[in-house]
């Protein structure tokens, strides 16, 4: 199959690192609609928080609530939508009506007058605000698999995994900048309009007769040519290992929110570090994310994606680890840096790894592996809350530490159980192109 061996073409491993990012072009018009939609949605995230407490009078606790609550739906949509849409046409029918429902509630928010509305509000409408995006990736998985070009799966996820990185940190200083000069009220309005500017672009990006608009993919044969008995079994085991993936994933990130909640506190209290520092601090793994998603796709097509996804994991048991006995500034700085390599490895990999686990289900595969996000959030407040007022601040990041070690035991071994399926390669690919036996093109 192309989606099997794309990664061994060699495009990467022969030092044409420059073509296979500019392979990434006719890509580009669905990043830009991921650019713009992540921008809008991450701008009303960083005005809710306030929107809701100074206006609605909500408590710190019913804030919390809130997000709690929004995961727990956002998770539920996420996977049924993830399971419907790699029928027929119906993945270009997902991403425009996400795009239209979310700028209904967005419409509707600047009109609520009390925390149970906005509440309401979140759990109906806000379901969907991982949709747009896990359906996104799915679709220019679609496209990679249908092309005949020098475009990998790894370097096409990597762009738009980089594109929403981006998004969020243009959308956290737009919703700054808007709840600052204009209110949180007009502030929603505003990303109203831009989602429904999204509905457009996205119904011509996907409906329409350009560059981008392509048939739907159909179930793959396996590489035995068995039909589609063969490929039911395979999906079937492929969604057993998927599991697999998404519980060390959760078990990954699960300090996540410790991290956002104590990191502040270590570095001012217990490391005597100003205040700008603090906030360098937190925003230094997402930056260092940016060149790193690049380097880590290259790695992965290079030498195994599997080998890219447990160095990520390996990261994460040493920052962890290393938070309980950092002593300086400096020190917690390189461990930042440290945090980002496990962001990078793991969100390039892991979804790559997930798509090929269920192939012809790409939509069902990201919306599964994206679901551990709202997973993790839940469990992480759990784990920030018990750590803290047991072992406290510094100490407590002992309990991700060892909940991540045990993850990334759990993963070696079920990587080395199935060496290939999770792309565990001893060495890296010959610089002569494969060849492909027919009937799997």
């Amino acid at each position: 199959m192309v989606a099997e061996t794309d990664a061994r073409r060699g495009a990467w491993g022969n030092g044409r690192f420059g073509i296979a990012w500019r392979a990434t072009a006719p890509y580009r018009p669905l990043m830009m609609l991921m650019l713009v939609s992540s921008t809008a949605s991450f701008a009303a995230l960083g005005a809710l928080s306030l929107f809701a407490r100074d206006e609605l009078g909500a408590s710190d606790t019913m804030v919390t609530v809130n997000f709690v609550v929004v995961a727990l739906a956002s998770m539920a949509v996420m996977l049924a939508t993830g399971h419907v849409s790699d029928r027929g046409g119906v993945r270009r029918v997902i991403i425009p009506a996400s795009l239209a429902w979310l700028g209904i509630g967005y419409a509707i928010l600047a009109s609520v007058r009390s925390y149970p509305a906005m509440l309401a509000v979140g759990v109906v409408f806000f379901c969907a605000v991982g949709v747009p995006n896990a359906q996104l990736m799915a679709y220019a998985r679609d496209l990679v698999e249908r092309r005949d070009g020098t475009a990998t799966s790894t370097a096409v996820i990597a762009m738009m995994r980089i594109v929403l990185s981006i998004g969020s940190f243009t959308g956290f200083g737009i919703g700054g900048l808007g709840l600052a000069y204009l209110g949180a009220r007009p502030l929603f309005r505003v990303v109203a309009v831009v989602c429904l500017g999204c509905l457009a672009l996205s119904w011509y990006l996907l409906r329409g007769r350009g560059a981008v608009a392509t048939a739907e993919p159909q179930p793959l044969m396996d590489e035995n040519n068995d039909g589609r008995h063969g490929v039911r079994e395979r999906t079937a085991g492929g969604q057993r290992l998927l599991l697999i993936l998404v519980v060390v994933m959760v078990l990954f990130s699960s300090g996540r929110v410790m991290v956002l909640s104590q990191l502040p506190i270590l570095m001012t209290v217990s490391l005597h570090g100003p205040l700008q520092l603090t906030g360098f601090a937190l925003a230094l793994p997402p930056l260092c994310e940016l060149v790193l998603m690049p380097t880590m796709a290259f790695a992965a097509v290079r030498w195994g994606r599997g080998k890219v996804f447990l160095v990520g994991a390996a990261a994460s048991v040493v920052y962890y680890g290393g938070l309980v006995v950092v002593t300086t500034p400096g020190l917690l700085m390189l461990l930042q840096v440290v945090y980002a390599v496990f962001g990078a490895a793991t969100v390039i990999a892991g979804i790559d790894l997930a798509q090929r686990l269920m192939a012809g289900r790409a939509g069902m595969a990201t919306s599964i592996y994206l679901s551990h996000e709202n997973v993790a959030t839940i469990n992480g407040s759990l784990v920030a809350m018990v750590s803290v007022a047991t072992l406290g601040h510094q100490i407590g990041f002992l309990v991700p530490a060892a909940l991540c070690l045990v993850a990334f035991a759990f993963s070696t071994w079920a990587f080395a159980r199935h060496p290939d399926t999770f792309d565990l390669r001893r060495r890296p690919p010959s610089g002569q192109r494969p060849r492909i036996p027919a009937g799997t093109a």
